[in-house]
């Protein structure tokens, strides 16, 4: 595994050397060329043939990834083929394209006439052209032809092998063939690296796939192999070492050489016994532990199943004792089951529901329910619109029912849904109480309709009337004012005291009668007459008002604050009607007061305008505050202030007309306050 690991270090090993001999041929180094003046030199071919190896493996590393890369590998490998194969055309049948002495030619020349031909080796070519193929055959996509591969290039680390053992034994016969040139010792190393690089590069395919495995196998076999290749070889070479220091029998040379690999096995058996020992105590206790989890997550399981049954029995009993109908539903919409409740509301048996899908049910269609009923088997929760369901639909006869249905998704922790339950509301009584309702309030509406038009028209009848009553009435009244008056002036001088004193009554009755008159005229014509809207400048008026009633009472002090009010949208001669009557009455009631004191002002509360007339004056027992809007309804006798009691009649009619409200607040000897709104805000306000 380790050669697999650092195969990107190992695969510029053959270049490496390849580099070095090319710079030995170059500048005449012996040394880079040949270890050993006695021993064969790598020719500059095969020195260039191995940095090209050393580019195949590094675009195989990069053809795993990127297969653009797979045509020029292919295109690499049969050079590499063609190098060794002209070679051994050459060695076999005599056709010589000379291949291995394009590079360095002179160089080479020099060493033929010395009588040491640098040729390549047949071996060599041989060597190369395995390696090409492994290169070729690894480049396509097939498991058959990558373990093909894997096969030649074994054979290549064979050959490389052997050539080493050659060298280290002195054997010509293995690392040479007849007469040829032999495989110069770094030509055989770099083929033993560049083999061992391609086969755990391809170690995936092939017997390859038992080396370069995780599991225990792999592991022994990663660390048997290096003792069966170097043990046998060093016992070897020891042997024959010793066999040259001192010439011994080959008995005894043969037994040195039996017991030190049998002793060397032994001990590679011993360490190899000793690791499997400690993987099967570890798999053992593992296997221990295993199995005792195992048992507590069986005890466990059963707990949770007993819970889980607990659970679901709990639950099941919770939905047959519900009070209403509850059914649940597979994800597919099937039925499977129902409670008690809605055995008792249908007087139908379950059985009735075996096969019935929700989702198919054409009464749930046509009453424009799927979507609710597509939504809860989505996995949302749901409440359908009430709707008639006729329980024909189940096989059971019946007065069809108003029901609503209320969807509730079950879902396991992954969030897919296990089942839905449908609770039926049946809300037909409380519908047949809404229409019965309805149908009350229909008839309500049409009554209140007609007695409102019985009620504008008796207004309308009771206002001509009033209307007609004080227009008739004002000529008598004129009538006895002004006899009165000229009764007076001419017959004055001839009456006593009692006689003036009852003149004078006389005509002040017939003043009251007549301002009674007006303002019972004036009451009838705000319920008649249209309104005409505009700006009105609520400051101006109310001023200008103040004043113009002032004037009448020059002999009194009355200290008068008004703030800046805001404009409003209205008819000009009924609001001016209302600041007469408020501001009229503020300057009467205040009349009893040394230091009789007016305000008006204004105040916002959530977006509504809020005019108010403030005084100081007498002020009323809010006990009767309710007559203090009715026409004729007087909370003061005429001796203390006059009045017709129709002034603030008049008020409350202008101000319902304009569609706002008024109010007052008054407490007795302290003074009162009327408050009044008018929505009509004018827009240049």
């Amino acid at each position: 595994m380790s050669l697999k690991k650092w195969h990107k270090a190992i695969l510029s090993v053959p270049a490496l050397v390849g580099i070095l001999v090319i710079l030995g041929w170059a500048f005449d180094l012996e040394l880079l060329k040949r270890p050993r003046p006695t021993w064969a030199a790598m020719n500059p071919m095969s020195a260039f043939a191995f940095i090209v190896i050393s580019l195949i493996l590094l675009l195989f590393s990069k053809f795993k990834a990127e297969k653009r890369h797979a045509f020029l590998l292919r295109i690499i490998s049969l050079f590499l083929i063609g190098i060794g194969l002209s070679r051994l055309i050459a060695v076999l049948g005599g056709w010589d394209l000379e291949i291995d002495q394009i590079l360095f030619s002179k160089e080479l020349a020099k060493d033929i006439m010395s009588g040491v031909p640098n040729r390549m080796a047949p071996n060599t070519a041989f060597d190369f052209c395995l390696l090409g193929f492994s290169f070729l055959l690894a480049s396509f996509n097939s498991r058959y032809l990558k373990s093909t591969a894997n096969y030649f290039s074994f054979v290549a680390l064979l050959v490389g092998v052997f050539s080493v053992m050659g060298y280290l034994y002195q054997v010509k016969e293995f690392y040479g063939i007849f007469s040829f040139k032999p495989m110069a010792i770094h030509t055989a190393i770099c083929f033993i690296v560049a083999s061992l690089a391609f086969l755990f590069q391809n170690g995936d395919y092939g017997f390859m796939r038992v080396f370069t495995s995780t599991y225990s196998g792999g592991r022994i076999a990663r660390f048997l192999a290096p003792f069966v290749i170097l043990v046998p070889v060093i016992f070897g070479f020891i042997r024959i070492y010793l066999q040259h220091l001192h010439p011994i029998s080959v008995e005894l040379g043969v037994g040195i050489l039996m017991t030190g690999i049998i002793l060397s096995f032994f001990t590679l058996v011993w360490f190899i016994s000793s690791e499997l020992n400690k993987t099967d105590l570890a798999r053992t206790t593992a296997e221990e532990k295993l199995s005792s989890l195992n048992q507590d997550l069986e005890r466990m399981i059963q707990t949770r199943t007993m819970d889980l049954y607990k659970s679901e029995n709990r639950f099941r009993t919770i939905i047959e004792q519900f009070p209403y109908p509850v059914l649940t539903y597979t994800p597919e919409g099937v039925c499977t089951g129902a409670n008690l409740a809605w055995e008792d509301m249908w007087e139908a048996r379950r059985d009735n529901l075996v096969d019935y899908n929700i989702i198919n049910d054409p009464q749930i269609k046509s009453s424009g329910l799927l979507r609710w009923v597509e939504m809860a088997f989505n996995g949302e929760p749901a409440v359908s619109e009430p709707f008639v369901y006729d329980p024909q639909g189940i096989g059971k006869g019946g007065r069809p029912r108003w029901l609503q249905l209320i969807f509730h998704p079950i879902k396991n922790t992954a969030g897919v849904l296990l089942e839905v339950i449908t609770v039926q509301q049946d809300i037909t009584a409380s519908k047949e109480a809404e229409n019965q309702i309805r149908s009350l309030n229909n008839d309500l509406e049409e009554r209140v309709k007609q007695r409102t038009e019985q009620l504008v028209l008796a207004n309308k009848e009771l206002e001509s009337f009033s209307y007609s009553i004080s227009h008739d009435l004002r000529a008598p009244i004129r009538g006895i004012s002004g006899f009165t008056q000229i009764l007076l002036e001419d017959y004055g001088p001839q009456l006593d005291a009692e006689g003036l004193r009852i003149i004078g009554k006389i005509i002040e009755n017939a003043r009251q009668m007549g301002q009674l008159v007006d303002d019972l005229l004036e009451f009838s014509r705000l319920g008649r007459t249209e309104l005409t809207q505009r700006d009105i400048q609520m400051k101006e008026l109310a001023l200008f008002i103040f004043n113009e009633l002032k004037n009448a009472e020059s002999k009194r002090e009355i200290e008068f604050e008004i703030s800046n009010l805001p404009a409003i949208k209205g008819d000009q001669s009924v609001i001016r009607q209302l600041w007469v009557n408020l501001i009229s009455n503020a300057i009467k009631y205040t009349r009893k007061k040394e230091n009789a004191k007016i305000e008006i002002g204004y105040k916002e509360e959530e977006g509504e305008v809020i005019f108010f007339v403030k005084d100081n004056g007498a002020g009323f027992n809010m006990q009767y505050y309710h007559k203090l809007f009715g026409v004729f309804q007087r909370l003061h006798s005429n001796m203390d202030f006059e009045g017709t009691g129709v002034g603030l009649a008049i008020v409350k009619r202008i101000v319902s007309r304009h569609g706002g409200r008024i109010w007052a607040e008054s407490k007795e000897g302290e003074g009162t306050t009327f408050y009044f709104t008018l929505p009509g805000n004018s827009e240049s306000n």
